[in-house]
């Protein structure tokens, strides 16, 4: 069967969009600060806050709040239609690396609440492109796993833009914030494999 894997944060919902305002609130009425809040991150937070102050943002808002962080409709409705393809979806994150974060607990209880298939659930990656060996596609934001993919796997590469990659540019690299276009990349790819490179278009 032929496998797709995906990353969570920021490529099937917007994590740092839906946490920034939680930081912002947190830094100026719980901290009592003005600091400038990094949205860059999964988890948006001051470049100033100390390791407790973060921590106790992650332990307050972060992992009590991510079974909230709404869906990308777009996502719901085109990771089902590559399941109907015959897919086996496969979801790569690194939630739960660090000791504070227990977000990989309800990776399952997310996905069936938001309606979106999976075979399989991988947690803790820091290097996802280990996972990628027989993955014919790996969909994902951020420029180390999408470099590191395409470098040390055969999988092909579609990344998901976001500010941070809105200028990055690779003629190896399929790059969209559409998943309607990632749909018909793959399945224009698979009725006609010869008109796409074997990393992207």
């Amino acid at each position: 069967m032929s496998k797709i894997a995906i990353d969570i944060d920021n490529t099937i919902c917007n994590t740092s969009e839906f946490f920034g305002p939680m930081a912002e609130d947190y830094d100026r009425n719980v901290l009592h600060k003005n600091n400038v809040i990094n949205y860059d991150k999964i988890v948006p937070r001051s470049d100033n806050w100390t390791k407790e102050e973060l921590a106790y943002f992650v332990e307050k808002y972060f992992n009590k709040e991510s079974i909230n962080i709404p869906i990308r409709k777009d996502a719901v409705i085109y990771i089902n239609k590559l399941k109907e393809l015959g897919y086996e979806i496969i979801f790569i994150t690194n939630r739960g690396i660090k000791e504070d974060d227990h977000t990989d607990l309800i990776v399952p209880e997310y996905l069936d609440k938001n309606n979106i298939p999976y075979d399989n659930i991988i947690t803790k990656s820091n290097d996802k492109y280990v996972y990628l060996n027989d993955c014919d596609y790996f969909i994902d934001d951020a420029i180390r796993n999408c470099e590191q993919a395409l470098e040390k796997s055969t999988a092909k590469v579609i990344m998901i833009e976001t500010n941070k990659t809105k200028d990055y540019n690779s003629d190896k690299i399929f790059k969209t914030i559409n998943w309607k276009e990632i749909y018909y990349y793959i399945f224009n790819d698979r009725l006609n494999p010869l008109l796409s490179d074997k990393k992207g278009s």
